[in-house]
């Protein structure tokens, strides 16, 4: 259930976000279906270094979630997006910290990713056949100019609407004025993962300066059976501590 519901977080962040919130790879699960990549509303390579972006973030009746969404780097063009989230699924295990790296002038295709599960060690991810992970909202999916109110105040945005593959449908709201992604808003109904019940929703609650990098190990390789046992709540590397009473 977390890698699936976390790859749609990648719009969000893939929100993530499959289609939405954050931050897992498609690549990590070959049964993840694809949705549209994130969308990128502004020109990352004019977005200063250290914009960020604060979310809340509901999936169905589940806990919310909180996301935050960063550049944290830029080096020689390429500009490195991280994503955190925490509460709800995430919890279960720890906080999941993503770092996705995009080449100068790419189309949205991420050249590396880097994963953080809880205090475990950083990991490499597989990016080889995933799709774009971002991409500027498609003019075809338009729908009108519209002030928005979320918690972090009102923004004049543009309202996009867009469908996945299976059916569901995605509404997200945009601004030049949200750095680093543009994103303001997004709801999306969700209707091919029946552990899901209901609709998935992202809000903006504030924007901040000075966001650096929470990855401070250099990342291991990819390892499929390490990745499962820290998905299912298990330890590998720097293991997460154990749970009260248990030694």
């Amino acid at each position: 259930m977390l890698p699936r519901m976390s790859r749609f977080a990648r719009i969000v962040r893939g929100v993530a976000v499959g289609l939405f919130v954050t931050a897992l790879p498609a690549a990590a699960s070959a049964q993840i279906t694809q949705g549209p990549p994130t969308p990128l509303a502004v020109d990352l390579a004019k977005v200063p270094v250290g914009s960020s972006a604060q979310y809340s973030v509901t999936v169905g009746t589940m806990p919310p979630m909180n996301m935050k969404i960063g550049l944290v780097a830029r080096s020689g063009g390429a500009n490195t997006i991280e994503t955190s989230l925490e509460g709800g699924l995430a919890a279960r295990a720890g906080k999941m910290i993503t770092q996705m790296t995009l080449p100068s002038g790419s189309s949205g295709k991420v050249q590396k990713m880097v994963l953080q599960l809880g205090a475990n060690d950083p990991m490499e991810m597989p990016v080889e056949g995933s799709q774009s992970q971002f991409a500027k909202p498609d003019p075809k999916t338009f729908v009108k100019d519209e002030t928005v109110k979320v918690a972090a105040g009102s923004f004049k945005t543009k309202h996009y609407h867009d469908k996945t593959a299976q059916g569901d449908t995605v509404d997200f709201w945009v601004s030049q004025n949200v750095l680093p992604l543009g994103l303001v808003k997004m709801e999306a109904t969700q209707k091919s993962n029946p552990m899901i019940n209901g609709p998935i929703k992202m809000e903006l609650q504030s924007t901040g300066k000075g966001a650096k990098s929470s990855i401070t190990k250099p990342p291991k390789p990819f390892d499929q059976a390490a990745f499962m046992k820290e998905m299912t709540g298990g330890a590998s590397g720097g293991a997460a501590p154990p749970a009260a009473g248990k030694k």
